[in-house]
């Protein structure tokens, strides 16, 4: 690409600063005026940030920290749990500029920017605190510390940053392991990549990043690998293992995830890469080996067995520097292209930040229900269920559900009575299930079950299991009239003394259920 003036690059320096700053202005406001609770995952990591370690049930231990190092300065309401996410990618959007100017120039490195920023996931995950938002800044800043140790600049500043990156990576998420499937295959297929990788430098990048992971494999080792086990659980592959039709889905996820013109420039310009110079597509080769390993392996996940949208993230901050650069080449029809798939995307985050403001009837009508179901009502929720156990005094409470008990944790968080998730399968399978019931809990527990075919299961458990009542919360109504409730039966239970839950226990209470609510009818005139 021609060599931009050094006015055009301040100028669009300054652009990026002003465009990201506004950005993280807006998005931290709408955190603080954001009515929507918690939701589980959101919940749990909140919970595993109250102590301190090297790792936790299901994730490598960054989220925890990051999130008791905001809560420990603003307290624990919502917006503070989730405060670090905007930020967080506000850092990953200008490591993506420094990037995209550093491989092709600052033009490109502005829209690359933007891209990032205003990706639907993007837009989503800057509202709510998750794996992937503390992921993505280190996933960026180890692209640029990578290229910039290609391009031998930075030095040995650029060897350990990138060995930083990669370790607090891992400390984020495992998806950092297509990072190094990357870095393989730059080895193979780049020489400048080789040569600065394959020296002293690189060797303290590896030990640097090797140094921030070890403790957390020290903790999982010390910990019967906990988390490595539920990574490996998440796969699926006990079951059936072909399913085509999932490819299709993955695909119209990714259009989600990165957006519906991003996604097909990036497909269209896989294609023009050809016309481009030997120079230019050494680059665009080398970006590229941290895109498609990772949607490779996701859509074989996906056809093997299933995949969720979010799992091939990564591919995209890279992503975004190509199809930047591709639609830049491409000009102007490709620029305007980019200017419609921005305009699309700040579309989406309006309505994203509108949506939740509405009233619960509003936003039900408009089909977003389902959507906001779960971050509703869980604080309606804790304060009645825990007014009933004071109200019958209480050993204990019981629930059926990982995310029932993650919702109650949060906002019952300065009860003093034990709250207990239920083991259907006799040994803890979530973080929520880390407690068992056991005497003196039992002496008189209160079981809140959202489950109807659940109850006959945990009545097996109890000596005593008497019906007492339901606790409803409105969380309004669907565009067919039925209302969105949460409904949780509750009974009065003592004397814990569980069967074997094997496969014969798991046979006996198949298809039984009890107080299940009758489903409601769509009114006549729909």
């Amino acid at each position: 690409m021609a060599g931009l003036s050094r006015e055009s690059e301040s100028t669009y320096q300054r652009t990026v600063v002003f465009v990201l700053g506004l950005l993280l202005v807006l998005r931290v406001g709408f955190l603080l005026v954001s009515p929507l609770n918690l939701y589980a995952d959101e919940a749990q990591y909140w919970r595993w940030g109250e102590t301190l370690d090297w790792g936790y049930y299901s994730k490598p231990p960054m989220i925890a920290w990051v999130i008791h190092g905001v809560t420990a300065l603003m307290g624990n309401a919502e917006w503070a749990v989730r405060l670090a996410a905007p930020f967080l990618h506000t850092a990953g959007a200008a490591f993506l500029f420094l990037l995209g100017r550093a491989v092709y120039d600052a033009r490109t490195g502005m829209y690359a920017a933007f891209l990032y920023a205003l990706m639907p996931a993007v837009i989503l995950s800057s509202a709510v605190i998750s794996t992937d938002g503390v992921l993505m800044p280190f996933w960026c800043a180890a692209l640029y510390a990578l290229w910039r140790l290609r391009s031998g600049e930075g030095r040995w500043v650029s060897a350990v940053g990138l060995g930083v990156a990669v370790g607090a990576g891992f400390l984020s998420k495992y998806a950092m392991l297509y990072f190094i499937i990357g870095i393989m295959l730059t080895l193979a297929l780049d020489r400048d990549t080789r040569r600065a990788l394959l020296s002293w430098r690189g060797l303290v990048a590896l030990l640097v990043a090797a140094a921030i992971f070890a403790p957390h494999m020290a903790w999982n080792a010390a910990n019967d690998f906990k988390t490595v086990s539920h990574t490996v659980d998440n796969a699926n592959l006990g079951g059936e293992l072909f399913h085509p039709e999932h490819a299709l889905t993955f695909l119209a996820d990714q259009m989600g995830v990165f957006g519906p013109i991003s996604l097909i420039a990036f497909v269209i310009g896989l294609w023009a890469m050809r016309k481009a110079g030997d120079g230019v597509k050494q680059r665009d080769r080398w970006l590229l080996c941290f895109v498609l390993p990772v949607l490779v392996i996701i859509l074989v996940q996906a056809v093997l067995s299933r995949a969720n949208a979010n799992w091939a993230a990564t591919a995209w901050p890279a992503a975004s520097v190509l199809v930047a650069a591709w639609l830049i080449r491409m000009a102007p029809a490709g620029v305007r292209w980019l200017w419609a798939s921005l305009a699309l995307h700040v579309a989406l985050s309006v309505m994203f930040v509108t949506v939740p403001l509405l009233p619960a009837s509003a936003a039900s009508q408009a089909g977003f229900d389902n959507e906001l179901k779960r971050t509703r009502g869980w604080d309606t929720a804790a304060r009645a269920v825990f007014a009933k156990a004071a109200e019958i005094g209480a050993t204990s409470v019981l629930v059926d559900e990982r995310e029932v008990w993650h919702g109650l944790d949060y906002y019952a968080r300065s009860r003093t009575l034990p709250l207990i998730s239920w083991r259907r399968y006799g040994v803890p399978k979530s973080f929520s299930e880390a407690v068992a019931m056991a005497p003196p809990l039992d002496e008189k527990v209160l079981v809140v079950s959202l489950h109807a075919n659940m109850r006959p299961m945990i009545r097996s458990d109890f000596k005593t299991f008497e019906d007492a009542g339901e606790i409803i919360i409105p969380l309004g109504n669907r565009r067919n009239g039925c209302p969105l409730e949460r409904r949780f039966h509750l009974y009065i239970a003592s004397g814990f003394a569980p069967e074997r839950h094997d496969d014969a226990w798991e046979a006996r209470h198949e298809g039984l259920t009890e107080f299940k609510t009758p489903p409601c009818p769509a009114p006549k005139d729909q």
